[in-house]
């Protein structure tokens, strides 16, 4: 069995994600003093949640583009997410380069205990590339897919100064590409994907703060702008 690797050329560059648009604040120092001041009061279990794309075009509803409100640079790059654990209770605020935001009390916060329970797994726990089989000369031959340009969602996990980072690729998660115009590939680490307990937090944070933007949840403190 032979193994080849293509590489899939994806452009999408009316906005370049994730790229720090304002040269005076950046969303991965607001993160990290963010963590520190958390730290500083002594609480030791922090999840820090980002969906971001690199090369890929952000869409929006054009009310946004002129509502004073609207965070500009969320237009360019998405917020951070931060999540902790306080006298029993679970916190989420959300950064960006615009405001600052108080923490909200969130009461589905089930992840906490999957990614204690399992955390020995989830440590192992590996996305594998896009992979399709191939068949030349009767001979079965594992081909890799990969994606110069895609989106990606990342949780890190600080407990105790010790911290958990997993990444996943939307490109690796697909069941199914078609590049070629005469053939539909099947990624054959599909379900393997899918069906990590990493997995299962990614879905969870991402399902958590979406309720949150859409029911407005995040109320702005001030401006950071000057």
């Amino acid at each position: 069995m032979t193994k080849r690797i293509l590489i899939v050329l994806i452009l999408f560059l009316t906005f370049l994600g994730n790229a720090q648009t304002n040269n005076e604040i950046n969303i991965d120092d607001l993160v990290i003093n963010y963590i520190k001041e958390l730290q500083s009061r002594k609480i030791d279990t922090i999840c820090v949640y980002e969906d971001y794309c690199i090369g890929c075009e952000l869409t929006y509803e054009s009310s946004k583009l002129y509502d004073e409100e609207t965070c500009k640079d969320e237009l360019k790059q998405q917020p951070a997410y931060i999540f902790w654990k306080e006298k029993g209770k679970t916190y989420l605020t959300k950064i960006n380069t615009c405001f600052e935001y108080p923490g909200i009390i969130i009461s589905k916060d089930n992840f906490w205990e999957i990614y204690f329970s399992k955390i020995t797994t989830i440590k192992k726990e590996v996305v594998k590339s896009f992979s399709y089989e191939t068949f030349e000369n009767n001979k079965k031959s594992i081909s890799i897919l990969r994606a110069t340009h895609s989106s990606y969602q990342v949780f890190k996990m600080i407990n105790k100064g010790k911290s958990t980072i997993k990444v996943f690729d939307h490109f690796k998660l697909r069941q199914t590409c078609d590049i070629f115009p005469d053939k539909l590939l099947y990624n054959i680490s599909y379900q393997h994907n899918i069906n990590l307990k990493s997995k299962l937090i990614i879905d969870l944070l991402e399902k958590i703060t979406s309720e949150a933007e859409k029911n407005n949840n995040f109320k702005k403190v001030k401006s950071r702008k000057i």
